[in-house]
């Protein structure tokens, strides 16, 4: 499960050879012979500035921690140098591209956040809800049990269509919870709803 910090994709970045300037990679070529790639491995830029440690690999697509931010690009991208493990691109090629994707990204899903569209679960499958009414500051999401209102972080858009990071059932857990007398004041630490719920916010009530 991948962690919304603002519910960012991973970045699939590639280089343009004759322009040197990163591009959305449609596949990830394995990587050259003798390039390590696993995680923990410090990379450097194509300058030797240091970037981050790889989180994890599969052979294909590797993601590397920049600042707080993933960042996936494919195998092909890295390079072996005096310095070790190097991507083809400078630091501020890969930032760039990096906030050019995130640019995108918010605006798709400001085109997605309109009142009556569906929004489903994690895993796509099922609609938990529809969006009520959204702003920069959170959505209000009409539920079988009412509505209630999540921060605008928790909402991305995927392959499915608008959806949120929880499953359809833990999602209507924490509904439940939230609008239980008892339930705790926002603010308070969030509903534990498995472990979608240790990286996103908790339903809010709007009742």
């Amino acid at each position: 499960m991948r962690k919304h910090a603002g519910f960012l994709a991973p970045l699939a970045l590639g280089m343009a050879i004759a322009g040197g300037a990163p591009a959305f990679a449609q596949a990830a070529p394995a990587a050259a012979p003798g390039v390590t790639l696993t995680p923990g491995t410090i990379v450097h830029d194509s300058e030797g500035q240091e970037i981050g440690p790889i989180a994890s690999s599969d052979g294909a697509t590797v993601v590397v921690t920049v600042g707080d931010k993933p960042a996936a690009l494919p195998a092909s991208a890295f390079m072996q140098t005096d310095k070790g493990t190097a991507i083809t691109l400078t630091l501020a090629q890969l930032t760039a591209a990096l906030d050019q994707q995130a640019a995108a990204a918010d605006a798709q899903l400001t085109a997605a956040l309109q009142p009556g569209a569906d929004i489903k679960g994690v895993n796509g499958s099922s609609v938990i809800g529809k969006v009520k009414t959204a702003d920069a500051d959170g959505v209000v999401v009409t539920t079988a049990q009412g509505d209630v209102r999540l921060p605008r972080k928790a909402f991305f858009v995927a392959a499915a269509g608008l959806s949120t990071s929880f499953s359809a059932e833990q999602f209507a857990a924490a509904v439940a919870e939230a609008k239980a007398p008892d339930a705790a004041a926002p603010g308070d630490t969030a509903t534990d709803t498995g472990a979608a719920a240790d990286a996103e916010p908790a339903p809010e009530s709007t009742n």
